[in-house]
């Protein structure tokens, strides 16, 4: 019995893939671009629908494919480290970064352009200009308001609202398991029947048909592949490779059209399911939920029967991860910086069983055991705590840490059922959703697997720049524009109280532009850029006819990325100590010293620095920042519903927006210079600042969020290696996790490694290309970050113990 894989060099063809791309320059590759012009031509009079499945349609149709000796087959792009791009989304990259020699794809390094797609680009810029979701959004808000949605960008305020596709969420994997594409077809046929075929129902008439265009084009792909195996086949000598050849074949032929059968075939079937939904729209997000879950069943029906042991499973499990590392995006340089690269490719393990049993097992410890193995930066494991995991769980998890790649990422399970069990009150979750369904979405805030998404934004806003607009009442300094209208000058408010007041009026205005501008983007993602295949695998958009732009899942939520609060509370403590209570400064002396960006006034910038920072369980310091994140949630909020009509929600962590925004936010009273990165994650402490040890700053980053009330907090700490050596060092860690949860928090995460390493490697990066790092809630290869990035992680706090 067994499988037709020839396993004897099966681990080797993994360890020769994986590093031939690390070692291979990246690639735009231009068949999308070139398939992109075509539809459009072809499709003129279409729908939005049809125009968006027939590209989706040709693509899968046409792009190049290939056999790399991975029993897994399906790719992004039509050659390894080849990516694609986007440009209906943005494409003012295309003007601004072409002709750079190094162009930053920091999941993989540089990516190159060779000169027919450079000359492809440059048609498609000139088609696409003033088309895209970006420009159409920014168009409609100096229509409709008046604004100038590119000045909310080059001051720092938001990062560009609408500018890049994503994927946050989580299909319905199992359905497609299950039930095959044709089985989804039935439904969307069925559905398509039922509606009344009048005026009022041609939107919906529309997204079937496209969704029947879309499903077979999967299939057809899927056969593609089994028509190039067996062709391979015919001319491979090696009887091994031969067999493993009509083995891919036959299980091509067989999914993702109809069920899986066995692990083979499901591991096929969900490959070529998350493939095509990178194909459709590469972006932050696209993650595989609880994989260890909807794949167990058939993991154990291969074990039972003699079919696959467990050393051969986990050699299944490298082969995916070595696909997982192939997806890549690039869309421009402000892209590569705000998201370093992360394409949010999030296992979520542990958690519970629907009646409230701890639901971890042993397939989801083999998940572990490769990426200890491999390494990887993508997928990314985030473990859902519970109380009622097994130690020997939790010690396997703890050596993951030790291991060094920054995973897994602790979620608070028990705060991911509350916070659903209030977000989707109103629609009607059950208990057995709340307890079963909470995964990651991308990063690190959380959704319902297989029934909502998070491709709509509510802004992306950095929090710092409030306590400049604060100062200078409503007056950018970085572009030397006012933004938003005056208040009260700083220098006459009395009280800090007064100074307080004047930045939630602040605060006030900057959600209104933000939300205004994010719910135009919104509105033409759908209008422009709908997704049809990954629509069809979300729970409520075959029963309601909306894609998920529109609504259409059951759980539908919209993202808000909210950054640098912690730099924003830690400046408000200062100007209040440092001016209000103690008097060491005026608003002259300080204002002085930030405009020379401390240049001359290092006695200033010491005093700053030194005043009382969040992470070092001081309640003053702690009551001002959960006073500032509930003012925050509460403005944000009073602006309406998200898009789809329901309460808004903030997402607080960084990815990598607190590099992103570091020039334009102007040096504050927290003592940072402009220029250098702003705090990570969204409860982390400023880097160096964290002075009472790792009790203290767990305690004060456990009260700073209301992890119910939103979607998420964002908690990053740095162990030397020997913290963690050992048993001992293994119960510390975990007790230290447990401890955080039960005082509220809802997300944490640690990198161990030693900055002596990572200096070391920014010195020698040739000698450093497998070292991984935290960055927020993704890892990445530490030499393929932005210096800026680098640094950033350098000066967090290292502790020496737990």
């Amino acid at each position: 019995m067994g499988y037709a894989i020839d396993w004897s060099d099966l681990e080797q063809r993994i360890q020769d893939q994986k590093a031939a791309l690390l070692d291979t320059s990246q690639n735009m590759d231009p068949e999308r671009l070139k398939f992109l012009v075509e539809t459009y031509d072809e499709c003129k009079g279409e729908s939005v629908f049809i125009t968006r499945a027939k590209l989706f349609e040709k693509v899968l149709n046409n792009k190049k494919i290939y056999l790399d000796g991975n029993p897994i087959v399906g790719s992004l792009a039509g050659g390894r480290a080849m990516i694609y791009a986007y440009p209906e989304w943005q494409c003012n990259w295309v003007k601004d970064d072409l002709d750079s020699e190094k162009l930053a794809l920091s999941s993989l390094g540089e990516v190159r352009f060779s000169d027919e797609t450079k000359e492809i680009l440059k048609k498609v810029y000139k088609t696409w200009k003033g088309k895209t979701t970006y420009d159409r959004a920014n168009k409609l808000y100096k229509e409709l308001y008046g604004g100038n949605a590119e000045l909310l960008v080059k001051c720092g305020w938001i990062y560009p609202v609408n500018d890049n596709s994503t994927g946050s969420g989580v299909a319905d994997y199992p359905a497609m398991l299950t039930k095959g594409i044709r089985g989804i077809l039935e439904e969307v046929e069925a559905a398509y029947r039922a509606l009344p075929k009048h005026a009022t129902n041609w939107t919906k008439i529309e997204f079937y048909r496209a969704c029947k265009i879309a499903l077979n084009a999967v299939i057809a792909y899927a056969h593609r592949y089994a028509d190039l195996a067996e062709e391979t086949a015919k001319a491979e000598t090696n009887p091994k490779k031969q067999a493993e050849l009509m083995e891919i074949a036959e299980v091509c032929r067989r999914v993702p059209e109809f069920p899986a059968r066995n692990f083979r075939e499901a591991l096929q079937s969900f490959w070529f399911t998350h493939c095509c939904i990178q194909i459709e729209q590469c972006g932050c997000g696209h993650s595989l939920g609880r994989y260890g879950q909807y794949m167990y069943p058939f993991y154990k029906k291969d074990l039972d029967e003699g079919m696959l042991t467990k050393e051969q499973v986990l050699t299944l499990l490298k082969c995916q991860w070595v696909k997982h590392l192939e997806i890549a995006v690039y869309q421009g340089d402000a892209y590569a910086k705000a998201f370093s690269g992360h394409t949010g490719q999030t296992i979520s393990l542990g958690g519970y069983t629907a009646d409230g049993d701890d639901a971890s097992n042993d397939l989801e410890e083999l998940l572990m055991d490769t990426q200890i193995a491999m390494n990887n930066i993508q997928p990314t494991l985030a473990l859902f705590y519970t109380p009622k995991m097994k130690p020997s769980y939790l010690e396997k998890a703890a050596e993951v840490v030790r291991s060094g790649s920054g995973q897994p990422q602790f979620m608070n399970m028990n705060a991911a059922v509350a916070r659903s069990l209030v977000r989707f009150a109103s629609r009607g979750i059950t208990l057995d959703e709340a307890r079963t369904l909470p995964v990651i979405f991308g990063c690190v805030g959380t959704g319902i697997q297989g029934k909502g998404s998070y491709v709509t934004f509510e802004g992306q806003p950095n929090l710092a720049k409030l306590v400049e607009f604060a100062m200078y009442d409503g007056y950018d300094p970085h572009t030397r524009k006012q933004v938003f209208p005056n208040v009260k000058p700083a220098e006459e408010c009395a009280t800090f109280e007064e100074l307080y007041d004047a930045l939630l009026r602040h605060m006030d205005h900057a959600y209104d532009a933000q939300r205004k501008i994010s719910d135009l983007g919104n509105s033409t993602r759908e209008q422009i850029v709908p997704n049809i295949f990954r629509s069809c695998l979300l729970d409520g958009c075959i029963e309601s006819g909306l894609c998920e732009e529109a609504g259409g899942p059951k759980y539908s939520q919209s993202l808000c990325i909210t950054s640098t609060g912690i730099d924003a509370a830690n400046s408000l403590y200062a100007i209040k100590h440092l001016i209000y209570d103690t008097k060491q400064l005026t608003w002259e002396q300080l204002k002085k010293a930030l405009a020379a960006n401390f240049e001359g006034y290092e006695d200033i910038q010491k005093l700053c620095f030194g005043a009382p920072k969040h992470g070092n369980d001081i309640e003053d310091v702690d009551q001002l920042t959960r006073r500032f994140f509930r003012d925050v949630e509460r403005i944000y909020r009073s602006h309406g519903p998200d898009y789809f009509g329901y309460e808004a929600h903030m997402d607080p962590f960084s990815l990598s927006y607190h590099n992103y925004f570091a020039p334009m936010t102007g040096a504050l009273p927290n003592g940072r210079q402009k220029g250098v990165a702003l705090t990570d994650a969204s409860v982390s402490a400023m880097p160096g600042t964290d002075v009472n040890g790792s009790t203290a700053l767990i305690k004060s980053a456990a009260q700073a969020i209301d992890t119910v009330r939103n979607n998420c907090n964002h908690m990053n700490m740095k162990f030397l290696p020997s913290a963690l050596e050992g048993p001992s060092g293994t119960r510390m860690l975990l007790n230290l996790i447990k401890t955080y949860f039960d005082l509220g928090g809802g997300h944490i995460q640690f990198n161990c490694v030693s900055s002596e390493t990572l200096c070391d490697a920014q010195e020698h990066p040739q000698n450093y290309k497998n070292l991984v790092v935290r960055v927020a809630g993704f890892s990445s290869y530490f030499t393929r970050l932005y210096k800026g990035v680098q640094d950033e992680i350098i000066k967090r706090t290292e502790y020496q113990n737990v």
